[in-house]
This record gives C-alpha cells, structure tokens and sequence, in this order.
C-alpha cells in the first residue's frame, strides 16, 4: 500500500514510473497487481511493458509444452485444498503451470507426485532470472527424491507436462 501511494504521487506529479521486479512480470499472481489497481482508481494509465513473466520464461525452458496450458498462479496453502488443486489440474490432462513458495515446495512436490502418472514430465524452476536460476525436468515419481536433494531457495515455478492420450485417464 505505501508503494502504491508513493507511485501514485509520482504519477499525480508528472513523473514516469515503471514497475520491474526480478522476479517475472509484476502483477501476474503478485501482490504487484494492488499497485495497478491503485494506480488506475487514481485515474491513471498503466501500460505493460514487453518481456516475459516467469510462468512464460518457464514454459519457453521447458521442452515440452507445444499446445495449451492452463495457468493455475500460485497453490492454495491448505494441504487438502492443494492436493484438490493439483488433482483437478491433472485430470484435464493438459500441461499446466503453478507457483510455490520455498517453505511449501516439499509438501507441494510431494502431493503432485501422489496425483500425477509416475511417468508424467515435470520442470522444477527455481529462481528464474536470479544468480542462482536452476532448472530440472523430473518425471512425477522423481520428485520425492528431487525434494530430498535441492535445498529449498527462492520462488518456484513448476510445469506440468500434458498427459499422453493414454494416460489421461490415470492422473
């Protein structure tokens, strides 16, 4: 809230604000989002400026995503209402692509690999963009291990391969 008043004050000046952060495109399953909603009930313009937002630079390292995908931001908290989440995105069958935090990551990637197929393609992104960026493609039954061998760090972006024709009806 104190951000958005003071670009908001720079803007009623005449000044020119751009909103970057090194963490994928602001406002995209970001609190980012209050600052332009702030921004424009003060009655001004908000104008994206081109680049990719971390779900997109995810899906671009990924190898795997050809057709659609569904956005599903960031995974509810609760454990049960995770997992619902995960299972409901898994059922579609198609790829999708979710946010976690570092002290949610395990429990996370422990409840994807309970809903997906074992062989169902997943890329672990953490700290995209950072110094210390790291990538993995995993299959569903690699990421307990993954879990066991990555200190968890930084913001996360996981894409979920699409279910095969096959195997569809099992996740």
């Amino acid at each position: 809230q104190a951000a958005a008043q003071r670009i908001v004050e720079l803007l009623a000046q005449g000044a020119r604000v751009a909103l970057v952060t090194d963490a994928g495109t602001p406002a995209v399953s970001d609190p980012g989002a209050r600052i332009v909603a702030a921004v424009r009930a003060a009655g001004h313009r908000v104008v994206p400026i081109p680049g990719p937002s971390s779900a997109l630079a995810a899906l671009s390292v990924a190898g795997f995503v050809e057709g659609a995908f569904h956005f599903i931001g960031f995974l509810p908290t609760g454990g049960r209402e995770r997992t619902r989440a995960l299972s409901e995105a898994a059922l579609r069958g198609e790829s999708f692509v979710c946010f976690e935090a570092p002290h949610r990551i395990a429990d996370a990637l422990q409840a994807l690999a309970a809903v997906l197929a074992p062989t169902r393609r997943v890329l672990v992104a953490r700290e995209l963009t950072k110094l210390y960026e790291d990538t993995c493609v995993v299959s569903a039954a690699e990421l307990p291990a993954w879990v066991q061998q990555h200190e968890p760090r930084g913001e996360y972006v996981i894409v979920v391969d699409a279910a095969p024709k096959s195997e569809a009806q099992l996740d």
